[in-house]
Protein backbone atom coordinates (compact mmCIF):
# COMPACT_ATOMS: atom_id res chain seq x y z
CA UNK A 1 0.00 0.00 0.00
CA UNK A 2 2.82 2.41 0.84
CA UNK A 3 4.34 1.85 -2.60
CA UNK A 4 1.01 2.48 -4.28
CA UNK A 5 0.32 5.61 -2.27
CA UNK A 6 3.72 6.97 -3.18
CA UNK A 7 2.32 7.66 -6.64
CA UNK A 8 -0.30 9.96 -5.12
CA UNK A 9 0.44 13.60 -4.46
CA UNK A 10 0.20 13.74 -0.68
CA UNK A 11 1.22 17.39 -0.84
CA UNK A 12 -2.29 18.25 -2.04
CA UNK A 13 -4.30 15.47 -0.38
CA UNK A 14 -4.67 15.20 3.38
CA UNK A 15 -4.29 11.93 5.26
CA UNK A 16 -8.00 12.04 6.12
CA UNK A 17 -8.91 12.43 2.46
CA UNK A 18 -6.71 9.50 1.49
CA UNK A 19 -8.33 7.38 4.22
CA UNK A 20 -11.80 8.18 2.86
CA UNK A 21 -10.80 6.86 -0.54
CA UNK A 22 -8.89 3.76 0.48
CA UNK A 23 -11.94 1.65 -0.28
CA UNK A 24 -11.42 2.40 -3.98
CA UNK A 25 -7.79 1.52 -4.53
CA UNK A 26 -7.67 2.06 -8.28
CA UNK A 27 -9.47 5.37 -8.22
CA UNK A 28 -7.04 6.62 -5.58
CA UNK A 29 -4.11 5.58 -7.74
CA UNK A 30 -5.57 7.39 -10.73
CA UNK A 31 -5.28 10.75 -8.99
CA UNK A 32 -2.24 12.82 -8.12
CA UNK A 33 0.70 13.99 -10.21
CA UNK A 34 0.24 13.44 -13.93
CA UNK A 35 3.81 12.15 -14.43
CA UNK A 36 2.99 9.27 -12.10
CA UNK A 37 -0.06 8.19 -14.11
CA UNK A 38 1.77 5.72 -16.40
CA UNK A 39 2.87 3.76 -13.32
CA UNK A 40 -0.69 3.68 -12.05
CA UNK A 41 -1.97 2.50 -15.42
CA UNK A 42 0.77 -0.13 -15.44
CA UNK A 43 -0.45 -1.50 -12.09
CA UNK A 44 -3.94 -2.03 -13.47
CA UNK A 45 -2.56 -3.41 -16.73
CA UNK A 46 -0.34 -5.85 -14.80
CA UNK A 47 -3.30 -7.25 -12.88
CA UNK A 48 -5.35 -7.39 -16.10
CA UNK A 49 -2.54 -9.33 -17.76
CA UNK A 50 -2.19 -11.76 -14.84
CA UNK A 51 -5.95 -12.27 -14.70
CA UNK A 52 -6.16 -12.97 -18.44
CA UNK A 53 -3.57 -15.74 -18.09
CA UNK A 54 -5.80 -17.65 -15.67
CA UNK A 55 -8.10 -20.44 -16.75
CA UNK A 56 -11.84 -19.82 -16.54
CA UNK A 57 -12.12 -21.86 -13.33
CA UNK A 58 -9.17 -20.04 -11.76
CA UNK A 59 -10.75 -16.68 -12.57
CA UNK A 60 -14.07 -17.76 -11.10
CA UNK A 61 -12.50 -18.97 -7.86
CA UNK A 62 -10.29 -15.89 -7.54
CA UNK A 63 -13.32 -13.61 -7.80
CA UNK A 64 -15.23 -15.65 -5.25
CA UNK A 65 -12.31 -15.56 -2.83
CA UNK A 66 -12.48 -11.76 -2.93
CA UNK A 67 -15.48 -11.82 -0.57
CA UNK A 68 -13.23 -12.91 2.31
CA UNK A 69 -11.96 -10.22 4.66
CA UNK A 70 -8.80 -10.81 6.66
CA UNK A 71 -7.92 -14.10 4.95
CA UNK A 72 -9.49 -17.55 4.86
CA UNK A 73 -8.86 -21.26 5.42
CA UNK A 74 -9.05 -24.01 2.83
CA UNK A 75 -12.28 -25.23 4.43
CA UNK A 76 -13.85 -21.79 4.03
CA UNK A 77 -12.62 -21.52 0.44
CA UNK A 78 -14.20 -24.88 -0.37
CA UNK A 79 -17.54 -23.85 1.13
CA UNK A 80 -17.70 -20.44 -0.53
CA UNK A 81 -15.82 -21.16 -3.76
CA UNK A 82 -17.79 -24.13 -5.02
CA UNK A 83 -20.75 -23.96 -7.39
CA UNK A 84 -21.36 -23.17 -11.04
CA UNK A 85 -19.01 -25.79 -12.46
CA UNK A 86 -16.57 -25.85 -9.53
CA UNK A 87 -17.09 -28.72 -7.11
CA UNK A 88 -15.65 -28.74 -3.61
CA UNK A 89 -12.94 -31.25 -4.59
CA UNK A 90 -11.65 -28.84 -7.27
CA UNK A 91 -11.00 -25.94 -4.91
CA UNK A 92 -7.75 -27.16 -3.37
CA UNK A 93 -6.08 -27.68 -6.75
CA UNK A 94 -7.36 -24.36 -8.11
CA UNK A 95 -6.17 -22.58 -4.97
CA UNK A 96 -2.72 -24.13 -5.37
CA UNK A 97 -2.59 -22.89 -8.96
CA UNK A 98 -3.56 -19.37 -7.89
CA UNK A 99 -0.80 -19.40 -5.27
CA UNK A 100 1.71 -20.60 -7.88
CA UNK A 101 0.66 -17.72 -10.13
CA UNK A 102 1.02 -15.21 -7.26
CA UNK A 103 -2.65 -14.25 -7.26
CA UNK A 104 -3.20 -15.67 -3.75
CA UNK A 105 -0.76 -15.64 -0.83
CA UNK A 106 -0.48 -18.56 1.58
CA UNK A 107 0.88 -18.85 5.12
CA UNK A 108 2.11 -22.37 5.87
CA UNK A 109 2.30 -21.71 9.62
CA UNK A 110 -1.30 -20.56 10.08
CA UNK A 111 -2.73 -22.52 7.13
CA UNK A 112 -4.49 -19.36 6.02
CA UNK A 113 -4.64 -17.70 2.65
CA UNK A 114 -5.38 -14.22 1.42
CA UNK A 115 -5.32 -11.78 -1.47
CA UNK A 116 -3.28 -8.60 -1.63
CA UNK A 117 -5.77 -5.78 -1.15
CA UNK A 118 -5.28 -4.41 -4.66
CA UNK A 119 -5.89 -7.84 -6.18
CA UNK A 120 -8.86 -8.35 -3.87
CA UNK A 121 -10.51 -5.12 -4.99
CA UNK A 122 -9.88 -5.98 -8.63
CA UNK A 123 -11.45 -9.42 -8.12
CA UNK A 124 -14.42 -7.86 -6.30
CA UNK A 125 -15.07 -5.66 -9.32
CA UNK A 126 -14.99 -8.71 -11.58
CA UNK A 127 -17.30 -10.61 -9.23
CA UNK A 128 -19.85 -7.80 -9.33
CA UNK A 129 -19.64 -7.68 -13.13
CA UNK A 130 -20.35 -11.42 -13.28
CA UNK A 131 -23.60 -11.06 -11.29
CA UNK A 132 -22.46 -13.74 -8.84
CA UNK A 133 -21.74 -11.39 -5.96
CA UNK A 134 -25.02 -11.88 -4.03
CA UNK A 135 -24.88 -15.69 -4.23
CA UNK A 136 -21.25 -15.88 -3.17
CA UNK A 137 -21.72 -13.46 -0.28
CA UNK A 138 -24.73 -15.45 0.89
CA UNK A 139 -22.60 -18.62 0.96
CA UNK A 140 -19.96 -16.64 2.88
CA UNK A 141 -22.63 -15.59 5.39
CA UNK A 142 -23.92 -19.15 5.77
CA UNK A 143 -20.42 -20.50 6.40
CA UNK A 144 -19.51 -18.00 9.09
CA UNK A 145 -22.90 -18.18 10.75
CA UNK A 146 -22.40 -21.94 11.06
CA UNK A 147 -18.85 -21.46 12.31
CA UNK A 148 -20.05 -19.06 15.00
CA UNK A 149 -22.81 -21.44 16.07
CA UNK A 150 -20.29 -24.28 16.33
CA UNK A 151 -17.94 -22.10 18.37
CA UNK A 152 -20.57 -20.83 20.82
CA UNK A 153 -20.76 -23.86 23.19
CA UNK A 154 -17.00 -24.47 22.86
CA UNK A 155 -16.27 -21.05 24.37
CA UNK A 156 -17.18 -22.50 27.81
CA UNK A 157 -15.09 -25.69 27.83
CA UNK A 158 -11.50 -26.92 27.55
CA UNK A 159 -11.43 -25.87 23.88
CA UNK A 160 -12.10 -22.24 24.75
CA UNK A 161 -8.62 -20.93 23.93
CA UNK A 162 -8.55 -22.68 20.55
CA UNK A 163 -11.94 -21.35 19.54
CA UNK A 164 -11.23 -17.83 20.73
CA UNK A 165 -8.10 -17.86 18.54
CA UNK A 166 -10.12 -19.23 15.64
CA UNK A 167 -12.68 -16.44 15.93
CA UNK A 168 -9.90 -13.89 16.34
CA UNK A 169 -8.59 -14.94 12.94
CA UNK A 170 -12.07 -14.76 11.42
CA UNK A 171 -13.23 -11.56 13.09
CA UNK A 172 -13.24 -9.50 9.89
CA UNK A 173 -15.12 -12.23 8.07
CA UNK A 174 -17.74 -12.36 10.83
CA UNK A 175 -18.20 -8.59 10.61
CA UNK A 176 -18.42 -8.78 6.82
CA UNK A 177 -21.06 -11.52 7.08
CA UNK A 178 -22.97 -9.36 9.56
CA UNK A 179 -22.92 -6.45 7.11
CA UNK A 180 -24.21 -8.63 4.26
CA UNK A 181 -27.30 -9.49 6.34
CA UNK A 182 -28.60 -6.04 5.31
CA UNK A 183 -29.02 -7.32 1.75
CA UNK A 184 -29.30 -11.12 2.00
CA UNK A 185 -32.70 -12.67 1.32
CA UNK A 186 -32.74 -14.35 4.74
CA UNK A 187 -30.65 -11.64 6.32
CA UNK A 188 -33.06 -10.80 9.12
CA UNK A 189 -33.04 -14.25 10.70
CA UNK A 190 -29.43 -15.00 9.76
CA UNK A 191 -28.34 -11.75 11.36
CA UNK A 192 -30.06 -12.60 14.62
CA UNK A 193 -28.50 -16.06 14.61
CA UNK A 194 -25.05 -14.64 13.94
CA UNK A 195 -25.08 -12.04 16.72
CA UNK A 196 -26.54 -14.52 19.20
CA UNK A 197 -23.81 -17.05 18.36
CA UNK A 198 -21.01 -14.51 18.73
CA UNK A 199 -22.18 -12.84 21.96
CA UNK A 200 -19.77 -14.72 24.22
CA UNK A 201 -16.86 -14.11 21.87
CA UNK A 202 -17.30 -10.33 22.09
CA UNK A 203 -17.73 -10.63 25.84
CA UNK A 204 -14.59 -12.75 26.31
CA UNK A 205 -12.52 -10.37 24.19
CA UNK A 206 -13.80 -7.29 26.00
CA UNK A 207 -15.34 -5.91 22.79
CA UNK A 208 -18.66 -5.08 24.40
CA UNK A 209 -19.35 -1.91 22.40
CA UNK A 210 -18.74 -3.68 19.10
CA UNK A 211 -20.86 -6.65 20.12
CA UNK A 212 -23.72 -4.49 21.33
CA UNK A 213 -23.67 -2.34 18.21
CA UNK A 214 -23.95 -5.41 15.98
CA UNK A 215 -26.72 -6.85 18.16
CA UNK A 216 -28.77 -3.64 18.00
CA UNK A 217 -28.25 -3.43 14.22
CA UNK A 218 -29.49 -7.00 13.83
CA UNK A 219 -32.58 -6.28 15.94
CA UNK A 220 -33.32 -3.15 13.89
CA UNK A 221 -33.51 -4.88 10.50
CA UNK A 222 -36.88 -5.25 8.77
CA UNK A 223 -38.29 -8.70 9.39
CA UNK A 224 -37.01 -9.07 12.95
CA UNK A 225 -39.96 -7.49 14.76
CA UNK A 226 -42.07 -10.64 14.97
CA UNK A 227 -41.92 -12.01 18.55
CA UNK A 228 -40.27 -15.41 18.91
CA UNK A 229 -37.63 -17.36 20.85
CA UNK A 230 -34.70 -16.14 18.72
CA UNK A 231 -35.67 -12.47 18.96
CA UNK A 232 -36.19 -12.84 22.72
CA UNK A 233 -32.71 -14.37 23.09
CA UNK A 234 -31.09 -11.57 21.12
CA UNK A 235 -32.97 -8.92 23.11
CA UNK A 236 -31.58 -10.53 26.26
CA UNK A 237 -28.10 -10.51 24.71
CA UNK A 238 -28.44 -6.78 24.01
Amino acid sequence: LATELAATSTRTMSAARIAERLSDRFRLLATGDRPALPRQQTLRALIDWSYDLLSESERTLLCRLAVFAGGFTLEAAEAVGQGGGIVEADVMDLLAQLIEKSMVAGDANSERYGLLETVRQYAQERLQESGEDPRVRTRHLAYFRQLAETARPALFGPEQARWLARLDAERENVLSAHAWCEQADDGAEAGLQLVHATKHYWFNRGLLALGKRGTVEALSRPGTRQPGPLRCSVLLDA
